[in-house]
């Protein structure tokens, strides 16, 4: 994520706090989209990731006296917040059986399809190479393909993306090594010179395997 959109977001945020209610929509006009995204990797259904959307905004607008002090950055939070909805949402629709939450959230798989506008590897012009480098990030496990999507889709810092997934910052630095070298492992030496390239394009990555 830019810095300085990370700043326009907590600053509008502390806005709001401090009694300015536009500043709400602007709020949810920014991350809305970065959000349903996020959130229709957990779930296909369109329906319940809107469902969950709503309720994590209703929920900031109505709550923010309680729980806006508490909030240092608001955009790891309202991952969150998207996420742990999402993985109650389909808890609690699975009513025949029983399922443990945190194992649920560390289990959920994370579907790594893009939309053509919203492709970590549209750069790349071959659609053999293209198919070839998505390919080997959707064979990822379900927590490298999220920490991926986090580092260079939403461009999230190390300490933020810890947040999110519930880990330490030391553990998902570990996390993406693993990825990448996953990654490694897939590809031919050019494709993943490719995937390299891409991902240098995004900020502050370095390659965590030379």
């Amino acid at each position: 994520m830019a810095v300085a959109e990370e700043q326009s977001i907590d600053f509008l945020w502390q806005s709001f706090l401090n009694g300015d209610d536009n500043c709400f929509s602007l709020i949810y006009n920014s991350t809305v989209n970065g959000l349903l995204n996020y959130g229709l990797k957990f779930s296909m259904d369109r329906d319940l990731v809107h469902d969950c959307l709503q309720e994590v905004f209703i929920d900031l607008f109505l709550k923010r006296k309680k729980s806006g002090n508490k909030i240092q950055k608001l955009k790891p939070y309202l991952f969150v917040a998207v996420r742990n909805g999402i993985v109650k949402r389909i808890v609690k629709e699975n009513r025949f059986r029983f399922v443990n939450l945190d194992e649920m959230n560390d289990t959920l798989d994370f579907n790594i399809e893009y939309s053509e506008e919203h492709k970590v590897i549209a750069s790349e012009k071959s659609t053999e190479r293209n198919d070839k480098l998505l390919g080997a990030v959707k064979n990822l496990a379900p927590r490298q393909k999220e920490i991926v999507y986090l580092k260079f889709e939403e461009e999230l810092e190390y300490n933020e993306i810890a947040e999110i997934m519930k880990i330490s910052v030391e553990s998902a630095r570990k996390s993406m090594h693993r990825a990448v070298l996953a990654l490694r492992n897939l590809l031919d030496k050019e494709s993943f010179q490719t995937l390299l390239f891409v991902f240098a394009k995004k900020d502050s990555f370095r390659c965590p395997c030379f």
